[in-house]
């Protein structure tokens, strides 16, 4: 399943269960400038809260 923004760019992809696969780094970066994200297959909105509970802590360390 492919994440993509409000213009349709993908910025990450996540597997069926939206385990995050790739686009770590993207992801961090479109939330923390406040972008909103969707699903691209359904258009629903990606609930980041859901990625961060997991990998938060490892983007808050990163330079």
């Amino acid at each position: 399943m492919k994440i993509v923004d409000e213009e349709g760019e993908i910025v990450a992809t996540a597997s069926d269960d939206h385990t995050l696969i790739g686009g770590h780094h993207r992801l961090a970066v479109a939330a923390s400038l406040g972008k909103r994200l969707f699903w691209r297959d359904t258009g629903e909105p990606v609930k980041l809260d859901n990625f961060f509970k997991h990998y938060g802590s490892s983007f808050r360390h990163t330079a």
